[in-house]
């Protein structure tokens, strides 16, 4: 793989990274800076809320600038933004230095992606979408766990210093690897609003509703997994690190898949399979817990993992065929649908949960991927192509 596609994933890895760290080191952040854990957690909800209303606009408003430029000024903000959390003295300005993080992450990451594209050959596009998508999975599956063993050791502030440094590399790595990259055309506002067509918008749902389905489940993966398999929390981290492993490999057959069969076949495929996956998690809740628990469990987080983060390089690669012109911003409006979908999954989770049980999430996460794939069949029943086909019979 081209090395300046992986300086581009390097980046991906610890904008991941330290977006899912923060739960790993909640606590401890929250007895430093005296506030509750559940205060604490607004540094979460924060961060979400800024990428999703952050990545749209930033991405219309900045479409014209340099890439490359706008690539190193969104990694130096990030870096510099963990580097006040670093030094932050109390909750407040921790909170606002998340907000500014989750703004430049907002900018990095659907630029990324458009330069990745353009970088690569026509056949191979799926395949280096895959790994900037793969950078922020294996930031969840390596980049968390170091995370939250610095802070553990030497305080949550030198993990922001770590995710600094690695932010700072990734500068010095798109400044002297990257080529020139031509910005997207200087259109109007109205006519990149206009570019928003129903096709479009609707692929936005398949993102918000296939989000929900699967962060709905991770999001209280804990008590699934120890109703599942009755394990101790200590175990439950063996099967993120499976979940994990999973999501890297799905990250990249879906890359492959979608180069060698198209982004349509992939993305129907993937989103079926997550969709049954999600409702085995309320399916194996009902078993009851014996010694095939937790082999069973083992590999539904495994395939689980491999389906949810299958569709994302299909998804996108079908996002860039729909307007290749702006590609940039439309890839915003899609990782920022994708963060949307993640703030509402915890929301939807426990709504489930307190109007049932725990046994419940499962399905209903099924449901929010089946919903997905309701979407994306409106989205090819708006094609041109299938509009065509149907007034010739």
């Amino acid at each position: 793989m081209n090395l300046r596609i992986l300086i581009l994933a390097l980046g991906t890895f610890i904008i991941g990274t330290d977006d899912f760290v923060i739960a790993g080191i909640l606590p401890v952040i929250a007895a430093d800076l005296n506030v509750s854990v559940a205060a604490a957690g607004q540094l979460v909800t924060s961060f979400s809320l800024a990428y999703a209303l952050g990545a749209p606009i930033l991405g219309t408003v900045t479409s014209h600038y340099p890439r490359k430029k706008l690539l190193m000024l969104s990694m130096l903000l990030f870096s510099l933004a963990n580097a006040l959390s670093v030094l932050a003295p109390s909750f407040t300005w921790l909170l606002v230095a998340r907000i500014i993080t989750a703004l430049a992450a907002a900018m990095f990451t659907p630029v990324a992606m458009a330069v990745a594209s353009d970088l690569a050959p026509p056949a191979k596009r799926g395949k280096a979408l895959s790994f900037i998508t793969a950078g922020l999975t294996v930031g969840i599956v390596l980049g968390v766990p170091i995370g939250t063993w610095i802070g553990a050791l030497f305080g949550w502030r030198m993990t922001f210093l770590m995710v600094a440094l690695v932010g700072l590399l990734t500068w010095f790595g798109v400044k002297w690897m990257l080529p020139s990259v031509a910005s997207s055309p200087n259109v109007s506002m109205k006519e990149r609003l206009a570019a928003l067509n129903p096709q479009i918008l609707l692929m936005m749902s398949v993102s918000i509703f296939g989000g929900m389905g699967g962060f709905m489940v991770y999001t209280y993966i804990s008590p699934i997994l120890q109703e599942i398999t009755d394990a101790s929390p200590g175990m439950i981290g063996w099967f993120l690190v499976l979940l994990g492993i999973g999501s890297i490999a799905g990250n990249l057959v879906g890359g492959y898949a979608t180069d060698r069969f198209g982004a349509r076949k992939t993305l129907v495929s993937a989103l079926t399979a997550f969709a049954v996956l999600l409702t085995l998690f309320s399916a194996l809740m009902l078993l009851p817990t014996g010694k095939a628990a937790p082999l069973l469990a083992a590999i539904a987080c495994i395939m689980w993992g491999f389906a949810g983060w299958a569709y994302n390089p299909a998804m996108n690669s079908y996002l860039i065929a729909l307007k290749p012109s702006h590609a940039s911003m439309i890839l915003s409006f899609g990782t920022s649908t994708m963060y949307l979908g993640i703030g509402l999954a915890g929301i939807a989770g426990g709504l489930v949960i307190d109007l049932g049980s725990i046994v419940h999430v499962g399905w209903v996460g099924g449901l929010f991927a089946g919903l997905s794939l309701l979407a994306f069949g409106l989205v090819q029943w708006l094609s041109p192509v299938e509009q065509e086909k149907r007034l010739h019979h």
